[in-house]
């Protein structure tokens, strides 16, 4: 039904999109994010929004590849699998979803925001305490919302690395 060659190339785009999303992910998270909570104001955020603007363009091009060849791996491999492999399977698929839904819909749309705000700021615009306390309010929401998809992420990690042993513990 399914050529064994497509099943090959769709798991290796699955992992080497996964280990690019992933990898973008944690960077933003653990790395990128902070350095903006605790630099921006000193000057550092307009670089390091550059930054996570061009690592969240590769979470984001890599989450998609990860997910459609998740997809298609899942209805090649376990279309009916209601084993205890199939659940951890299934609840790591959807920990990769959420995680990306947090990213599009919460962290995206906050760092965009606060993108436009800080090229008002560069350009020279008014920086009253309102617009001020706005910037702080995205920058702990992107935050918030990048650890949390960095932790569904590794719960999906995880869960792909280890459900063909989950049987064995039944």
């Amino acid at each position: 039904m399914f050529d064994l060659t497509l099943i090959v190339l769709a798991r290796a785009l699955h992992v080497m999109s996964g280990v690019a999303w992933a990898g973008a992910t944690f960077m933003l998270a653990s790395v990128i994010v902070p350095l903006m909570l605790r630099h921006a104001d000193e000057g550092a955020g307009r670089w390091l929004g550059l930054a996570a603007r061009r690592a969240g363009m590769v979470s984001a091009g890599a989450a998609l590849l990860t997910i459609a060849s998740g997809i298609y791996l899942f209805v090649a491999l376990h279309p009916h699998d209601d084993s205890l492999n199939g659940h951890v399977l299934k609840i790591g698929a959807s920990a990769a979803l959420l995680s990306l839904a947090v990213a599009f819909l919460v962290s995206r749309p906050a760092g965009r925001k606060l993108g436009q705000l800080q090229m008002s700021a560069v350009a020279g615009e008014s920086r009253s305490a309102q617009v001020e306390q706005e910037r702080a309010r995205l920058r702990r929401r992107m935050a918030i919302s990048t650890r949390i998809a960095a932790a569904l992420l590794g719960l999906s990690i995880l869960a792909m690395a280890t459900f063909r042993y989950a049987g064995a513990f039944s």
